[in-house]
C-alpha cells in the first residue's frame, strides 16, 4: 500500500495494532468516547459483548446493546455518546477500498445495507457471535503472534469475516422510516450504485449514468452526497480501481486485456490511471505483495 493511499487511523485505547494503515483492530473497548476521531475516516464495524451504548450519529439516536454489531460508515457524526458502566466492545476499523475489494461480487449488499438504508445496527445470535468470536481471535492470534502479519492472510480472515456480516445482513429486515421523497432520492441512489456494480466498464461518465437513470448529474451528485459523503465520481473511481486491483491480483489477464476489459483507450491511458490512483505502474502492483 502506498503512503498516499493510506489513511491515520488513531484510538487512544489501542489494544491490538496491525501495522498497514487500512486496517486496525480495537480490544476491550470500554469507553467509546475515548475514539478518535468521532467522525471516522473509515468503516467502523463494533461488536457490542455488554452493556448498552446510546448515541446520535448524523442526529439519528442509535441503541446499542449486548450481541449488536455497528456500523458506521467514513465520514458521519458521531455525538451525544452515552453507554452504562458495563459497556464493552470490539472494534474493526477499515478503509474503503479494503471492504470494496474483500467483497466485490458482493459489495452491493454491504452499499444497500450501509448506505442506501443507513442500517447502522443489527442483532446476531448467540451462533453468529460464537462465529465472530472465532474469526476475530484469528485475526489478533495472527497479529499478536507475527511482528509482520502476512497481508494476505489478513486479507482472507477479513474478507470471510464480511461475507458472514453480508449474510446477516441479507437477512434482517429494513425498515422504512422515511419520507416519500427521501425515500425515491434512496432508491435513485441504490439503483446508481448497482448500475455501477452491473458494468464491465465501470469508468463512465456521471452523464452516462445520470441518463440511465432519467436525472440530472447535479441531482445525482447531490444525492450521493446526501447518502454517502461521496460524489458520484468518487463513487465511479472506487468501483474502477477495485475491478483494476482484482483483475491485477486475481486473474491471468495479460495487462493490455484487463486495460481493454475496463474500457480504457489504450495501454497508456490505462497505466496512467493506475500510478495516479495506486501510485505505481500496473505491473508493479501487479507483482508487489
Amino acid at each position: 500500500m502506498q503512503n498516499d493511499q493510506r489513511e491515520f487511523i488513531e484510538f487512544n485505547n489501542l489494544v491490538v495494532d496491525y501495522s498497514d494503515s487500512d486496517i486496525a483492530i480495537f480490544d476491550h473497548v470500554t469507553d467509546i468516547t475515548q475514539v478518535y476521531p468521532l467522525k471516522p475516516t473509515n468503516n467502523l464495524i463494533a461488536v457490542c459483548t455488554s452493556g448498552i451504548l446510546v448515541m446520535k450519529i448524523n442526529g439519528n439516536v442509535v441503541k446499542v446493546c449486548a450481541n449488536d454489531v455497528f456500523f458506521c460508515p467514513p465520514n458521519l457524526r458521531i455525538d451525544n455518546i452515552e453507554s452504562t458502566n458495563d459497556f464493552e466492545c470490539k472494534i474493526l476499523y477499515l478503509s474503503d477500498h479494503i471492504i470494496q475489494g474483500l467483497l466485490h461480487d458482493h459489495i452491493s449488499v454491504w452499499n444497500h445495507a450501509v448506505f442506501v438504508n443507513h442500517q447502522n445496527v443489527i442483532s446476531m445470535s448467540e451462533l453468529c457471535i460464537v462465529e465472530f468470536s472465532y474469526y476475530y481471535g484469528l485475526l489478533k492470534s495472527k497479529i499478536e503472534n507475527h511482528k509482520h502479519a502476512q497481508y494476505d492472510i489478513m486479507q482472507a480472515i477479513i474478507r470471510a469475516l464480511l461475507l458472514e456480516l453480508c449474510h446477516i445482513l441479507e437477512k434482517t429486515p429494513q425498515t422504512a422510516n422515511d419520507g416519500v421523497k427521501q425515500s425515491q432520492g434512496k432508491t435513485l441512489f441504490n439503483r446508481f450504485l448497482r448500475l455501477i456494480a452491473g458494468n464491465d466498464v465501470k469508468r463512465r461518465p456521471i452523464t452516462f449514468y445520470a441518463g440511465k437513470l432519467a436525472i440530472t448529474p447535479k441531482y445525482l451528485t447531490m444525492l450521493c452526497l446526501k447518502y454517502s459523503g461521496k460524489t458520484a465520481s468518487d463513487w465511479i473511481v472506487q468501483y474502477t480501481i477495485e475491478d483494476i486491483r482484482f483483475y491485477l491480483r486475481n486473474s491471468n489477464l495479460s495487462i493490455k486485456e484487463i486495460s481493454a476489459k475496463l474500457g480504457f483507450a489504450n495501454m497508456s491511458h490505462f497505466g496512467s490511471y493506475v500510478r495516479k490512483h495506486l501510485g505505481e505502474s500496473p505491473s508493479s502492483f501487479r507483482h508487489r505483495r
